[in-house]
């Protein structure tokens, strides 16, 4: 068995221990059945009984979904165990030559059960395949990382954000309410979950206003590197950036507007 990607060593242990348990497993068993050979099959059992075993004697079958490899089995796997007890399980595909000795599924067990031995063997193959699986899986998810985020608490007139100052953090208000100026003009307030101050770091340039806070306030200033990390943690401050933009710029529309007609 195959698993994309690069593999810790638990993993790797692991399918070495169900390669041997595999064997084990068969020892002793009668493989009565006639060889299939197969080519370019999308999905296995669409040609099959779903309650049939196969062991790989030649070539690889693939589990896959989407259009995306999951994993591969070669020469000595037995494939098809979920199917044959109805379970969901992705798709067995056949992208070249590949040989298969069916199994039924039944007589299998009888001899899986029919020895001590081999039902010890059983329950490690099983728990073999969930740690394995469990293992990959914590390889292969993106750490969620949170992001560096600092609270400050702040009164009413605490100067947040200069104009004319480097910009270098991001905002957000968990609570309260703050108020922008341009040139001492206000031009705007800022509430509750509003994220401000990302506009400079996008331009690269100076702050291009002050914020001032109107109320007493909670804020979460993150820094610049791990604003993309904010982002896609909290998929909701994107939201309330772009509609914070977008009712800034037509409060600035509307100002131009107002000295058009004065």
């Amino acid at each position: 068995m195959y698993l994309p990607g690069k593999l810790s060593d638990e993993t790797e242990r692991l399918l070495q221990r169900i390669n041997q348990l595999t064997q084990a497993l068969l020892e002793g068993f009668e493989l009565d059945q006639e060889v299939i050979t197969l080519e370019g099959v999308e999905s296995l059992y669409e040609l099959f009984d779903q309650h049939q075993l196969f062991l790989v004697q030649d070539g690889m079958l693939h589990y896959s979904r989407n259009g995306q490899t999951l994993a591969s089995f070669d020469e000595g796997d037995i494939v098809g165990m979920m199917a044959s007890f109805e379970m969901p399980t992705p798709r067995l595909r056949a992208d070249e030559y590949v040989e298969l000795i069916p199994i039924d599924r039944d007589r299998f067990l009888r001899h899986v059960y029919s020895d001590k031995r081999r039902q010890h063997y059983w329950s490690h193959y099983l728990m073999c395949h969930n740690a394995m699986l469990l293992d990959y899986l914590g390889t292969m998810v993106k750490e969620q990382v949170r992001p560096a985020a600092g609270f400050q608490n702040l009164e009413p007139g605490d100067v947040i954000i200069r104009q004319g100052d480097t910009a270098d953090l991001v905002y957000t208000i968990i609570h309260g309410e703050a108020e922008v100026f341009v040139d001492d003009v206000k031009v705007g307030e800022i509430g509750e979950e509003e994220v401000f101050g990302a506009m400079a770091l996008f331009t690269k340039e100076p702050r291009s206003a002050t914020v001032i806070a109107k109320t007493a306030c909670t804020i979460m200033a993150v820094p610049q590197e791990d604003f993309a990390t904010l982002i896609e943690a909290q998929p909701q401050a994107a939201l309330n950036l772009i509609e914070n933009l977008a009712r800034r710029i037509t409060a600035m529309n509307q100002q131009l507007i107002d000295k058009q007609q004065d």
